[in-house]
């Protein structure tokens, strides 16, 4: 779960539909996993069509505000290098310093050694200041980077400078999809739904504070809040000050069941304050879904040019109770916004479109050709 690990799995399930051979690098799962992981790798190779092999351990970490993952282990280098032997595209996901993806750069041995960037941060971020001069190296191994949105580029360019390749993370427009028709929606109060990992930046504590305004007004709703994390006990205490337990359907961590909870949600909340792009946003999109959203750069690379949805100011409870309130009372608005929002997704981001630009800069690579509109250079 996460969005990078999907970015990865929806790119090398399009890349191997597109006749390619894939496979995925990456840790080894947690040791109580680990078996549970053997057989998702089995399945993925049947039915995505790419190859998994894990190498080293998986560590969490905090940074930026969020818990990123770093591998480790004995020997991680040499069995890194054996696993991109006799490839022709490395392409490393999720660049941070150092992990596994920075690593396989500089093992990197193939034609084509490309990286993407998925981070976005305020003011500066302090791994690239004290990693600095590491990371570049690293980078100078790389026959393109990629950003997927052009507010990690406004990040990143402090440290490494242009150009970049803007090419936006995808959605699958099979997987999540609306309602057949408006019967098949299960009866009930309406639904606001959050998804996203317990972390402060995802703004959880801001919902939970908008919902108790939705209540002081009288208003019929349940919150269904899919994700987890360390600070559960902190937002269940939360919800239980604010009277909204009752309210509240806790769904911890959820896979499968994300599409049916979009197409059956009122409307996404989406308080998040940092964000590099807007994924849950797609989700919410492809399903139909009308969104109301904290405002900050990431989001903006998606709610813009026809796209629909409403912004509110980040941490500002109040103004996240009116939004929800204007379109929990807008059916023709919800109509609306579920037609354009479908539309903007199979138009921009379906995830065969996204991986032929990312196939056409290989190529571009390989063949020693200019940059296209197919993969537009910033």
């Amino acid at each position: 779960l996460g969005g990078v690990s999907e970015h990865v799995h929806f790119l090398s399930r399009e890349l191997a539909a597109r006749g390619n051979e894939v496979t995925v690098v990456t840790s080894k799962a947690p040791r109580a996993a680990r078996a549970k992981a053997r057989i998702l790798d089995a399945e993925n190779t049947v039915s995505s069509g790419y190859r998994t092999t894990r190498i080293g351990t998986s560590v969490p970490v905090f940074s930026n505000g969020s818990i990123a993952r770093v591998t480790m282990g004995l020997g991680f280098r040499a069995r890194l290098r054996r696993a991109l032997t006799d490839v022709d595209v490395v392409h490393s996901q999720g660049l941070a310093p150092p992990t596994l993806p920075i690593f396989a750069l500089r093992e990197s041995r193939a034609p084509v050694t490309v990286g993407t960037f998925h981070t976005y941060f305020d003011g500066g971020h302090w791994a690239y200041r004290l990693f600095h001069r590491f990371v570049s190296r690293s980078l100078a191994h790389c026959d393109r980077k990629i950003a997927v949105s052009d507010a990690c580029v406004s990040a990143l360019a402090q440290y490494f400078p242009p150009p970049y390749d803007i090419v936006p993370n995808g959605i699958d427009c099979d997987y999540f999809s609306p309602l057949p028709e408006e019967s098949a929606r299960r009866p009930g109060p309406p639904r606001i739904l959050f998804v996203g990992r317990f972390d402060t930046r995802n703004g959880l504590h801001t919902l939970l504070d908008a919902a108790e305004i939705l209540t002081r007004d009288n208003r019929d709703f349940v919150l269904q809040i899919a994700g987890d994390g360390p600070a559960r006990p902190f937002y269940e205490r939360q919800a239980k000050r604010n009277g909204l337990w009752d309210r509240i359907e806790w769904l911890g961590l959820v896979k499968d069941e994300r599409p049916e909870l979009y197409r059956q949600a009122t409307v996404l909340a989406a308080p998040c304050t940092l964000a590099s792009f807007g994924v849950v946003l797609l989700e919410a999109f492809a399903s139909g879904t009308p969104v109301v959203c904290a405002d900050n750069i990431g989001f903006r690379q998606v709610i813009r040019d026809g796209a629909p949805g409403r912004f509110v100011p980040g941490n500002d409870p109040a103004a996240l109770a009116t939004g929800l309130a204007a379109v929990l009372d807008d059916q023709s608005l919800r109509d609306d916004w579920a037609l354009r929002g479908r539309q903007i997704a199979e138009e921009r981001y379906a995830w065969p479109m996204v991986a032929e630009r990312i196939e056409a800069l290989y190529r571009q690579v390989l063949t020693g050709t200019a940059p296209t509109e197919v993969a537009a250079t910033r």
